[in-house]
């Protein structure tokens, strides 16, 4: 595997050659603009000259990815489109892009628009950009630096999601894709297909689409454990997992547009999107820390063995799940010299999981092991297995070369399960005049935007509310309880070397005689669903926003200065129990705050080819529904309070952006930007003392307790600089005209002070993003070659940062092709991870891997119909 410097430094090449070949060309180039020849529609160029006009026009710094001439996305989500644009950084989730990072922020600074009206989140205000297929997009637009008539709510960036128009082109016309291909490792299949239908007229017009993907993927994964035992040198358990995956993606558009004869326009839109994960998990766990024979000299950090070990196995067929409704009625007209755009949007979203573990114990004297390790620190340890001989001490005993997978002392239920549902309403209201301002033109706006919206659900602490034992249930029932007939026959397949065969759990078999067990335990009253979830975990926070702004545009020839401000009044009110002594106490707070969010944005065009830009800008990040829930679990004999924190202030921060955009020939941009993040009240999860009478009762005075919650820590900064370039190198000779580079690279570097006063690195930062794709376009042919890569970066932090868990630089590299049969008709072919690169996490240091997980390579095929 290539180093990560090395990595680094191939990007940075890439990208500097791609320079010094645009400085080179730009000195050969005739004066004489270079004649375009269109022979068959050029996706991937067609996409570029739309995504760069709309960002040369933009009075913001922006970065854009567009549809195609012929409405065709290049891309199969918004995830994948988006990766490849600078300063963002993709978190993938078993191999799948899920969450975008802006800039090495945290997820929670970028927030999410649908046709210019900000969507909630359904996970926590997060939302999941591979949710979003491409058939349903016009352009991705991701707004750096945030002008007055944006909502504030977004530090590192704003992210609108542009959804087809019915009259993006008028008449009939139907697009879509059908794909079928497999994933290497299991050999699962995946499928997609989409369909979008639009007609159109002078006046009024209606477009659709639906899209299906779904993929039966298998994810290998080890992880280990070192904190157990207090000393961090050593491993002290050992999870050997498989994952059997069936993921599935669908989504929905409608969209209805009556245009007047003087161009106003009235229109509806809706949007649905859903992500459901079913998930088959065997997952076995290795006890050495807690193994009755042992001695720290035998027990090193990456080999070792112990003897009388006991270990657990956990099954289960559960169910991830991420929903998205958003409806937009919006109308744009004229009255007089004054532009009026009115805006009316419900959105609704669901998220969560019910993931019910069946865990087996492996702990009596009879089933204990020996256990024989090493490779501990490269994440992928090997591990042999003997019998344990009791005794005054155990001692190691014959050689097994597979596991015992019977014989467990109890099986327990954890259920686990958490959701989160929103309700958003919002009214917006804007106005738009042309006057003389200083002798020049300008535009003055101004407007009004409502939002209110209610969240519910619940966190998932880490204790379920009920964890019977299901033998228990079985003979209180009647119908007896054993999972043993579910082991399949076929052994355990792996890429990850093991050392010992296994067989697979049957899940889905097992979850229905769970499910079967289980309504008969509740018929009799041994079992209750409700009291899963633990009271102090559930929230119901009511947010309402009333914002207002007002900004001006100056036109003095080659420069443009947008100025203006934005008035944010805030009402939040968080309603739970406080849970002490088996007592719930119902609590509710109220917060309110109003912030001002002034900006300064200048646009400059140097010549007709080189524009600069520079920005000052303000903005706030608000704390998750979770975090401000009011619920909490109080424990007066450890003297410990943990739940969530109403009185979390929101993140506010102030920034400078600066950008040079060189606009080149063959629907091309060079490009620079820089950028300077000031933060204030950044969240922390920690434990710190109570001062205060905020949870005290009668006869308890729990000032001095610990509270383990998230709270706000203070100043931090965050900066970046930016360096992009691409073009189609359409001034070398035929047949090399149809080659063209894209890549970008982004350097990074922040921190922030937690509540304690330590210094932190901000959740998801990187200090280097590189991405870097070769294409080469002509004759009806299209080819990619892609590379991404991205730094180290943190992901969870803690209190004591030896306990910060990080996830280790990650590359990937993907292959794409598309051929135009016939005028409307292209074949692809796409092939994804083609290096077969791992995900690792570890804990302080690499020598300490936690986590790693492989997913193997995949393939799609499939044809692309445009008529």
């Amino acid at each position: 595997m290539i180093r990560p410097s090395m990595r680094l430094m191939r990007a940075a090449l890439l990208t500097t050659s791609a320079f010094a070949l645009t400085s080179t060309m730009a000195h050969a180039a005739d004066a004489d603009a270079v004649e375009e020849v269109v022979v068959v529609a050029r996706p991937i160029l067609d996409a570029q000259a739309s995504a760069i006009a709309q960002q040369r026009t933009a009075d913001n710094i922006v970065s854009i990815v567009a549809a195609d001439a012929v409405g065709r996305f290049p891309d199969q989500s918004a995830a994948a489109a988006l990766s490849r644009l600078p300063g963002v950084a993709i978190e993938r989730d078993q191999g799948q892009e899920r969450y975008v990072q802006l800039r090495g922020a945290p997820e929670r600074w970028t927030v999410v628009a649908v046709d210019g009206m900000n969507v909630l989140g359904a996970e926590e205000r997060l939302f999941r950009f591979d949710s979003v297929p491409a058939v349903v997009i016009s352009s991705l637009e991701i707004n750096k630096t945030l002008t007055p008539d944006q909502p504030a709510e977004a530090l590192a960036g704003r992210i609108n999601i542009v959804t087809a128009s019915p009259f993006d082109q008028r008449g009939l016309h139907v697009s879509g894709d059908v794909g079928v291909g497999q994933m290497e490792l299991g050999g699962g299949p995946q499928r997609q297909g989409s369909v979008r239908v639009s007609w159109s007229n002078d006046k009024f017009g209606i477009t659709g689409a639906l899209a299906h993907y779904r993929r039966n993927q298998t994810t290998d994964n080890r992880e280990i454990t070192w904190s157990r035992d207090g000393d961090l040198d050593t491993p002290d358990d050992f999870s050997f997992r498989s994952y059997q995956l069936e993921r599935e993606n669908n989504a929905g558009q409608l969209g209805l547009e009556y245009r007047f004869d003087n161009g106003d326009r009235i229109f509806a839109s809706s949007l649905y999107s859903e992500f459901i994960d079913r998930e088959q998990r065997n997952q076995y766990d290795f006890q050495l820390s807690r193994a009755l024979t042992q001695s720290p000299a035998n027990r090193g950090a990456d080999a070792g063995f112990v003897d009388g070990a006991g270990y657990s196995a956990s099954f289960e067929y559960g169910r991830y799940y991420d929903d998205t409704f958003t409806n937009t009625l919006g109308g744009d007209h004229t009255l007089g010299d004054l532009g009026v755009k009115w805006r009316l949007n419900y959105t609704h979203t669901d998220a969560g999981m019910s993931l019910p573990l069946i865990q087996q114990n492996f702990v009596l004297p009879a089933s204990r092991l020996s256990l024989v390790y090493s490779g501990a620190t490269s994440g992928m340890p090997n591990l042999s297995l003997y019998r344990s001989v009791p005794g005054a001490a155990f001692t190691r005993g014959a050689t097994l070369s597979d596991l015992p997978q019977t014989g467990s002392a109890a099986d327990v239920l954890i259920p686990i399960k958490t959701e989160t549902n929103t309700d958003a309403w919002t009214g917006q209201l804007d106005v738009t005049s042309d006057w003389t301002s200083f002798g020049v033109e300008a535009t003055f706006s101004a407007g009004l935007k409502y939002d209110t919206r209610k969240a519910q659900g619940n966190t998932f602490s880490g204790v379920p509310g009920a964890t019977p034992v299901l033998q228990a249930f079985g003979a209180q029932t009647g119908l007896g309880w054993s999972a043993d007939p579910h082991l399949q026959a076929g052994q355990w397949d792996s890429d990850f070397q093991r050392d010992w065969g296994g067989r697979l759990m049957e899940n889905i078999g097992l979850r229905a005689k769970l499910d079967e067990l289980l309504a008969a335990a509740q018929a009799k009253g041994l079992y209750d669903p409700d009291k899963i979830i633990q009271p102090q975990d559930r929230f119901d926070v009511s947010e309402d926003i009333l914002a207002g702004y007002v900004q001006n545009k100056w036109s003095f020839g080659r420069l443009e200065i947008l100025a203006g401000l934005r008035v944010e009044h805030v009402e939040l009110e968080s309603s739970g129990v406080i849970a002490a002594g088996g007592a719930l106490t119902p609590l509710t707070v109220g917060q309110d705050y109003t912030d001002v969010f002034p900006s300064l944005h200048l646009n400059y065009e140097i010549n007709d080819d080189l524009q600069a830009r520079f920005a000052v800008i303000s903005g706030i990040a608000r704390p998750s529904f979770g975090e401000m829930r009011t619920s909490v679990s109080i424990n007066d004999v450890s003297e410990v309070v943990s739940g969530g924190n109403p009185d979390l202030k929101p993140e506010r921060a102030w920034g400078l952006d600066a950008a040079l955009e060189w606009y080149l020939p063959g629907s091309g941009l060079a490009s620079i930007s820089a950028f300077y993040r000031n933060v204030d009240d950044v969240l922390f999860d920690t434990t710190a003392t109570i001062r205060d009478d905020r949870f005290d009762s009668p006869g308890f005075d729990r000032t001095g307790y610990d509270f383990t919650t998230t709270l706000n820590g203070s100043d931090g900064t965050l900066s970046g600089v930016e360096f992009a370039y691409l073009q189609q190198w359409q001034f070398l000779p035929a047949p090399f005209d149809g080659f063209g580079f894209q890549g970008n690279l982004t350097l990074l570097d922040g921190d922030f002070k937690t509540p304690d006063g330590k210094t932190s690195r901000f959740p998801g930062m990187s200090d280097a993003i590189a991405n870097a794709s070769l294409f080469y376009e002509n004759y009806g042919l299209s080819v990619r070659l892609s590379y991404q890569w991205r730094d180290d970066w943190l992901d969870e932090p803690s209190p004591d940062a030896s306990s910060d868990t990080f996830w280790s630089a990650t590359e990937q590299i993907d292959f794409s092709v598309r051929y135009q049969v016939r005028d409307g008709l292209t074949v692809y072919f796409d092939a994804n991870n083609l290096t077969d690169e791992i995900g690792q996490r570890y804990q302080g240091s690499p020598s300490r891997p936690i986590e790693t997980e492989g997913v193997g390579r995949r393939y799609m095929a499939g044809l692309r119909f445009n008529f």
